[in-house]
């Protein structure tokens, strides 16, 4: 058979422009879902803080990315701290707990993913910062509803992110009530968490909207600290 031929039988206008991204945070879900649940095992992180705990999960999901019980080499990078500039706006830039890159054929080191980690509780009842999983300055639903979190590396919003909750007292049903109770009183019921699953870890979704208008898309997995 002539190159032409074979050439002919090719169907390149199949092809999208930009095929390798496409379905890159499914595959993460299923990258952090399967992986996720292992996490804490062994490593007695029930009193160490926020950001040793973020620490620890940064390497150990850069790791599993390459090593794995697949022994694929899955196309994600993950950052630590990574810089949130929004377009047009001075000023100190923010940073996302951990971001996600993807690394394919034609896409190089795009950010796809912001995600956020909060301690559960956050802080003692009464405290100033007991809501912070939901509101304040360092707010972590609240970021990815003012903007500052959840931009691309060109200040564009990203429509899926993911908030990390590691549970360090009381357990997954109560923190669904309570994190609910505070949102239902600051933004009404259209911004509920709903409940995926709870076993290992906990899965649950949020919509909410945003200052610039449109909605952002959380998925929220919840940890149990050893």
């Amino acid at each position: 058979m002539s190159d032409s031929s074979l050439m002919a039988n090719i169907p390149f206008q199949n092809i999208k422009e930009g095929a390798s991204s496409i379905g890159q945070v499914q595959k993460l879900m299923v990258f952090l879902e399967k992986y996720l649940p292992e996490f804490p095992k062994g490593r007695s992180l029930r009193k160490s803080s926020e950001e040793d705990i973020s620490q620890d999960l940064y390497k150990y999901l850069q790791r599993k990315q390459s090593y794995n019980d697949e022994k694929i080499e899955y196309p994600f990078q993950f950052q630590p701290e990574t810089i949130q500039r929004q377009k047009s706006i001075k000023g100190h830039k923010r940073r996302a707990d951990i971001g996600v890159r993807i690394n394919t054929r034609d896409i190089d080191m795009e950010l796809i993913y912001c995600i956020e980690a909060k301690k559960l509780p956050t802080a003692k009842s009464g405290n100033d910062r007991e809501k912070e999983y939901v509101l304040g300055n360092y707010g972590g639903i609240n970021r990815f509803k003012q903007n500052l979190h959840g931009l691309n590396d060109s200040g564009d919003l990203l429509s899926e992110n993911g908030v990390i909750g590691y549970v360090q007292a009381d357990d997954f049903t109560h923190w669904h009530t309570q994190i609910n109770s505070w949102i239902n009183a600051e933004w009404g019921d259209n911004e509920l968490l709903k409940k995926v699953y709870f076993n290992t870890i906990g899965k649950l979704e949020s919509n909410h909207s945003r200052l610039s208008g449109g909605q952002v898309k959380l998925t929220h997995y919840w940890i149990i600290m050893e």
